[in-house]
């Protein structure tokens, strides 16, 4: 009979060390949105040249939480979630637009708005809209 109580205790501390990383570099939070498009299109499939990062303070070239990025039904826009961010953090946030994405005229998409600080709490769900423009 000890033995059993011994094993489970065993295995209840075990599991209780393993479990979640709410601690640790991931976290609970979600940011999502869109970025939209030009009305006038892009060279190239911009959703698959897109990326929404999402990095702390402490080492901002590094990417954090799990991000995907897809193409809606009307095609004017690509839908963002990027989740497992830490919460209680300074973190920033920023689209990432590919070489290969070009305005029908051949110069580079602006992306706005830039580079923006973003904290979020335990279980948050934030949302931040992009746009890319095209210059006339």
């Amino acid at each position: 009979m000890s033995r059993i109580a011994v094993a489970a205790l065993i295995l209840a501390a075990t599991g209780c060390a393993t479990t979640g990383s709410v601690g640790g570099p991931g976290g609970t939070s979600t940011v999502s949105g869109v970025v939209s498009l030009p009305k006038g299109g892009l060279q190239g499939n911009p959703c698959d040249s897109v990326r929404v990062v999402v990095s702390s303070d402490a080492a901002p070239g590094a990417a954090l939480g799990n991000g995907m990025i897809k193409l809606t039904q009307r095609g004017d826009r690509c839908q963002y979630t990027v989740s497992g961010l830490p919460h209680e953090t300074d973190l920033k946030i920023d689209l990432v637009v590919g070489a290969d994405v070009k305005c029908t005229n051949g110069t580079a998409p602006t992306a706005t708005p830039g580079e923006a600080p973003l904290k979020m709490q335990k279980y948050q769900t934030a949302l931040r809209d992009f746009q890319l423009t095209c210059a006339s």
